[in-house]
This record gives C-alpha cells, structure tokens and sequence, in this order.
C-alpha cells in the first residue's frame, strides 16, 4: 500500500528527501506555497443542527492558533461534527431500548459501533487525536528549529 503524500516540510524535517533533487523540493515546495487556502470564513454549513455548529466552532477556535486548519477543510470538519450528533442520538436511544433486541444487538449498536470508526478516522485527518497531534508535533519542532530553505 502506497505512503500518503507529505509536504516538503514532512519530508525535509522527517530527513526523508524520497529521492528528490534540491531543485524538486524547491519547486515543489513554491507549488505548495501556491496552494495554501484561507482560514479566514470558517463558518459552520447550514445543514448542521444546532450541537452541530456548536462543536464545529469549538473546533475551529482550538485550532485557530495553528494552520492546521482551513476553508478547504470545512465539509471534513462537518462530517466530524454530524457524525458525532448521530453517534450521541445512537447512545440515547441505546439507553432507551436497550442493547439487544430479542436476544440480537440493536441495529442502533451496529450503527454507533461504524460511526464510531469513521469518527476516528476524521479525528486522526483533522489532528483530534492524541496520537495525529504527537505526529504534527515532531514535524512542527523541526520546522521551528531554524531550519531555512538552503538546507534541502
């Protein structure tokens, strides 16, 4: 299974160059300076209920310090935030009719059990775990060390 793609600055700070020449990190690293998004609109979408737009602010305020976040990112923030009000309306109705339905599990328990690996795969992508946070943190320490464009 292919390695997902890292920006030169993953690469760079991993000391990983995959075979790149000085002049492909260079361009490369311009291409993605071109491609950065704004974070400037970072509204809650419309079809979000109410706990919805809330955690989704939540969200966006813990991370509005960083650029880890960014308009590009808004509909993967929402899946997280509606996946999540689903996930809370699948464990009161749990609670309400119980786990098992003669003698079978509930579908509401199928249901949150695939929610709930979905909202993990969306929490590592967006960094809401500990371990996709501690991944970000080693490149960002390198990143932070004085490290300049001549050292690729």
């Amino acid at each position: 299974m292919p390695q997902t793609a890292k920006n030169v600055l993953q690469l760079v700070s991993n000391g990983n160059y995959n075979h790149k020449t000085k002049d492909e990190l260079k361009r490369r690293a311009k291409n993605e300076e071109k491609l950065q998004v704004s974070s400037e609109h970072m509204d809650p979408p419309t079809y979000l209920d109410s706990g919805g737009k809330k955690l989704f602010k939540s969200i966006v305020k813990l991370f509005e310090e960083t650029d880890l976040l960014n308009e590009a990112d808004i509909n993967e923030i929402a899946r997280y935030c509606d996946l999540t009000q689903e996930y809370k309306s699948c464990n009161r109705r749990l609670k309400r009719n119980g786990r098992f339905t003669d003698g079978k599990p509930s579908p509401d328990l199928r249901m949150k059990l695939q929610i709930s690996a979905e909202l993990d795969k969306l929490a590592k992508n967006l960094g809401l775990n500990p371990a996709a946070r501690a991944s970000l943190a080693i490149s960002m320490t390198d990143e932070q060390k004085g490290d300049d464009d001549d050292d690729f």
